[in-house]
């Protein structure tokens, strides 16, 4: 019976209801749309992870040179292709020290068994390369490797996405994750209906690197899920091959296990094979390079021998040695008279890595771009390094070109710059070793700091989002969350006083780089629920989201705060908050904690009832004996949250107004009657405005009473703030120093046969918080007296449907 694991027509071989549309590259294979959801899309897998990702860009960049390695990859090859008959061992961990290449050989058999149409996935760890140095996407990654190699899995496992919603999710464990997308769908096809019997020789999934996983307790637990699993099938033909140091979590659940095959890699590296890599490598440059052509027989017999003899069998340190020797660097030397400064240097990484570092300390910026490289959440472009660290790009290129032997730098400014090895982030992040080059993790004070002033230049800016900033929105709490504890700490993140402490952590970090908005945003945050909508009539326009609530704040403060300041701001307040109340109760706490001191809260309602004037009103610039008016209240139509704003506004504004009244002692009666607040201008009178009108048309007798309520407060707090004043306006009568009688109805007009109700205004230009105190005045008069023009007409004739957005 013909294989169903070859590519093309037998892809979705045996499965029902399934739309081939676009291919997608996945490193491996291509892997087919299933459904009316692409099965890529639901599984998202890392797309450089694999044996075929570029290595010059994702590292490890290792591989085994013609003639090396020989030994040790027969054995491997041979444990694969034994039957499961003879060898019902599932698994073989090649272990060894940092650089003995471990990363090559599993790169040289990952690549053996893709030839031979056998490799089910693979999946190469790394640190400091984001998701691949975690298990965030690794169970999912290898799934989407599995359904293009073996195609029949690939509706069980789309099933199992669809059966289980929060599979790919924080919840599920990396056991669950691998049971459901990869043994299950494996374990359900009809191996002899696939011919792929007993007598059928394995496929195998390649994990290299193990322990650059920083998720050690799920990896432990998905060692010994992957063992019982095999346990239960022990004729199911697939195997895994596995390479990593020998670190605890990893070797204690290996060591014992009767289904494991144990290699030691310093049993199989030998001078042989670094002298032959040695040789092709000098070999390979000579071809490039007219000097070392020209130099003739170079190396000598016995200078390579001396380096064979110096590597001690390490093919990091053979490797990094050799890059030292022949890339081009800006000392002046030739690869020659290099050769005997590395012969010079200890064995071992530490002082090869030293001594390169050190080509380059004296250059402007080395320290903060090291440091940055060690720390960063994932790698980076030299344009990006740059931008985030807000240095020239090439300054950045300056000191890269110098550390050639220990870096992958790109041949671009738009690749990033990565890791030859992560034995470099070791020997960095240890003081005893690197001394003056050590990278502190009180760096991500910088980084966060550093983000954020990405942030303000991308919503400050002409052009938009700078290189850095996708890294920035992505990033900058984690590197917060780093400053706020020692790294030896055991953080429980769901302890309530974490939240107030990054709560304060990021208040203090924003309230610096985003002056003059960010204090205005989180007062009118806390200040500012439009949610409260939600108590008046169902039949008010109301926020219908978390999300429109805080687009409605957006366009509150917008004659203030550009919006694009407001949503970053907002953005970040809000980065993993379960609630605006825990937040708001967060804030308040921790307010006059900042430093620099912001203004009391209390000091901001002024400024919102300011505010809220350019929302409540139009100005008219050329009055007619039909719309006489030069001021008029009516709602803003610029955007579905204009009516909310307008109805929220409608309802409070008297009350930011008392409080102001109250709490800012900085308000002076002057201020208070005679500045003008700038509207909004009624370029073309919108006759058919009748937002005020079912406002006051439509309140229940309850919420009549609390509006007028809330305006003779407002009164009382200017009786209170400005007395002498008041009372030598109107002697005993406080309010009737307000301009009440300017504001008016329009009357009802009839023009084209149709008829258009008038606006509620003034015909004085005058927009101070008195002058609309006294607007709200005649607003609760009238709906004391429940005489307000044209109710009838309304009645009859309109409904809030038009009202609502």
């Amino acid at each position: 019976m013909q294989s169903q694991t070859n590519e093309g027509a037998h892809f979705f071989q045996g499965a029902h209801n399934i739309a081939i549309d676009t291919q997608y590259n996945i490193g491996q294979q291509n892997i087919i749309n299933h459904g009316d959801r692409g099965l890529l899309e639901m599984l998202n897998p890392i797309p450089d992870a694999s044996y075929a990702r570029n290595r010059e860009v994702s590292p490890p960049n290792s591989r085994c040179l013609p003639g090396t390695r020989e030994k040790v990859i027969k054995r491997v090859t041979g444990w694969v292709d034994s039957s499961l008959l003879l060898n019902n061992s599932h698994v073989m961990w090649l272990y060894g020290y940092v650089g003995c290449g471990k990363s090559a050989i599993a790169q040289a058999v990952a690549e053996t068994f893709a030839r031979r149409k056998r490799l089910a996935a693979s999946f190469f760890f790394f640190r400091g390369a984001g998701d691949r140095g975690t298990t965030s996407r690794f169970a999912a990654t290898i799934a989407s490797q599995v359904a293009a190699m073996i195609p029949s899995t690939a509706p069980y496992i789309a099933a199992a996405l669809k059966a289980h919603a929060g599979l790919l999710s924080q919840p599920s464990s990396l056991a669950t994750q691998f049971q459901r997308l990869v043994y299950d769908p494996i374990e359900a096809i009809k191996w002899d209906n696939m011919g792929l019997n007993l007598v059928r020789k394995p496929f195998i999934i390649v994990i290299d690197g193990l322990d650059e996983c920083s998720d050690k307790e799920q990896i432990s637990h998905f060692i010994d899920h992957m063992l019982e699993f095999f346990k239960r099938n022990p004729r199911i033909p697939l195997r895994f091959f596995i390479t990593s140091r020998v670190e605890e979590h990893i070797r204690t659940h290996l060591k014992d296990s009767h289904q494991v095959q144990l290699v030691n890699l310093l049993d199989h590296t030998t001078d042989s094979d670094i002298e032959k890599a040695l040789h092709a490598t000098f070999v390979l440059a000579a071809k490039h390079d007219r000097v070392i052509e020209a130099y003739g027989n170079w190396p000598t017999p016995e200078d390579l021998h001396q380096l064979v003899q110096h590597t001690g069998c390490s093919f990091i340190f053979m490797a990094t040695i050799a890059k030292f020797i022949l890339h081009p660097s800006n000392d002046g030397l030739t690869p020659m008279d290099r050769l005997p400064l590395a012969l010079s240097i200890d064995p071992g990484l530490d002082d090869l890595y030293a001594q390169t570092l050190s080509q380059a300390q004296h250059l402007p910026h080395f320290k903060e771009i090291i440091q940055t490289l060690v720390w960063v959440a994932e790698p980076l472009s030299i344009i990006e390094l740059a931008d985030l660290l807000s240095i020239k790009t090439y300054e950045v290129v300056q000191v890269l070109v110098e550390l050639h032997a220990v870096l992958q730098v790109p041949g671009d400014d738009r690749t990033p710059v990565t890791f030859c090895h992560t034995s470099l982030r070791d020997f960095l992040t240890d003081v005893r070793r690197s001394r003056y080059f050590y990278a502190s993790q009180s760096h991500h004070e910088r980084l966060a700091r550093c983000c954020v002033g990405v942030l303000a230049k991308s919503v400050e800016g002409s052009k938009g989002e700078t290189p850095a900033f996708r890294y920035a929105m992505s990033h900058w709490s984690n590197h917060l969350k780093h400053t706020m504890y020692d790294p030896e700490d055991d953080v429980d993140e769901t302890d309530p006083t974490h939240g107030k402490r990054f709560t304060k952590h990021t208040i203090a970090l924003f309230h610096q780089e985003f002056p003059p908005y960010f204090d205005l945003v989180v007062a009118a945050y806390i200040l500012v629920d439009f949610k409260l909508l939600l108590t008046k009539p169902r039949r008010l326009s109301r926020p219908q989201s978390v999300e429109s609530a805080q687009g409605a704040l957006f366009e509150l403060l917008q004659p203030r705060v550009p919006i694009g300041h407001s949503r970053m701001i907002l953005a970040a307040l809000t980065a993993g908050t379960s609630s605006r109340e825990e937040l708001c109760r967060d804030l308040r706490d921790v307010w006059m904690q900042i430093a620099p001191q912001p203004r009391p809260l209390e000091s901001f309602h002024r400024e919102l009832a300011e505010i809220g004037i350019h929302h409540l009103l139009f100005a008219n610039p050329s009055p007619t004996p039909f719309y006489p008016h030069q001021v008029c209240f009516r709602g803003s139509e610029l955007t579905s949250r204009s009516h909310i704003i307008f109805a929220w506004l409608f309802f409070n504004w008297t009350r930011h107004l008392t409080h102001a009244l109250d709490h800012d002692q900085s308000m002076t009666w002057k201020s208070f009657r005679d500045t003008q607040i700038p509207v909004r201008v009624l370029k073309k009178p919108n006759f058919t405005n009748l937002l005020l009108h079912r406002l006051v048309d439509f309140l229940s007798p309850a919420l009549r009473d609390e509006f007028i309520g809330d305006v003779k407060l407002a009164v009382q707090a200017m009786e209170r703030a400005f007395h002498p004043n008041v009372q030598a306006m109107v002697p005993g009568n406080g309010h009737r120093s307000l301009p009440v009688g300017d504001w008016e109805w329009e009357p009802l007009v009839e023009r084209k046969r149709e008829t258009h109700s008038g606006d509620f205004g003034s015909r004085r230009n005058k927009t101070s918080l008195f002058d609309v105190l006294a607007a709200f005045v005649k607003l609760a008069e009238l709906l004391g007296s429940r005489i307000f023009p044209y109710t009838d007409y309304i009645r009859d004739n309109m409904t809030l449907s038009g009202f609502l957005p």
